[in-house]
């Protein structure tokens, strides 16, 4: 897990000021800031040139929501942890930001607390947690990868939650998390729980 110092953070955000303040903040923090991007082809850029660890990222860029598109890149092709900044927090936003398995989620404006903490969280989560288990080869040894949802499922299970624990923190009901469950322990080649929390264990 990269240490604080050493942890590059990618800044997408489509208004020049804002974008600078947080560069700013994350500066003074002692995060590395590894560049700013303040539009979808930018940032899709500055991921190939500069190969962050984490990135901030606005959920509106320009007059949509490409925050949201970029954000399933992420998932699909660099696997690293991203957070939304973002001054919207209703119903529909929240929908589509939480099928995207975000980091962390701050609402604007921000203060240097509460960014910092989304941050560490995050970097712990995904680096202490999630990474070494995608490190392990797991997904990669199976004969179809899973899906985020599904990683983001295999790493509450092996905190111990229960289903409906589960169901409470993915923001979906019972029964799809039963079908999300049913769909992992068939790509793990398990039965239950406790199979594939030995697989992991095993993996890692």
């Amino acid at each position: 897990m990269p240490p604080a110092p050493d942890l590059h953070i990618l800044v997408v955000e489509d208004d020049p000021v804002v974008r600078a303040d947080l560069m700013a903040a994350l500066a003074e923090l002692g995060y590395v800031v590894a560049g700013g991007a303040g539009s979808l082809p930018q940032a899709r850029t500055a991921l190939e040139t500069l190969s962050p660890d984490l990135v901030l990222l606005d959920i509106h860029l320009g007059e949509g929501k490409e925050g949201i598109e970029l954000a399933h890149h992420l998932n699909q092709h660099w696997l690293i942890p991203f957070i939304f900044l973002t001054a919207y927090s209703d119903d529909r936003t929240l929908n589509e930001v939480r099928e995207t398995l975000p980091a962390g989620f701050v609402l604007k404006p921000f203060d240097d607390a509460r960014l910092k903490a989304a941050i560490e969280i995050a970097r712990h989560t995904y680096y202490a947690v999630l990474q070494p288990h995608l490190r392990s080869g797991l997904s990669l040894q199976l004969p179809e990868p899973l899906t985020p949802r599904e990683t983001e499922l295999l790493r509450l299970l092996c905190q111990g939650l229960t289903n409906r624990e589960l169901a409470e923190a993915t923001f979906v009901s019972l029964n799809t998390v039963k079908t999300h469950l049913k769909n992992l322990y068939l790509k793990l080649q398990v039965r239950n729980r406790a199979e594939a929390i030995l697989r992991v264990q095993r993996a890692g």
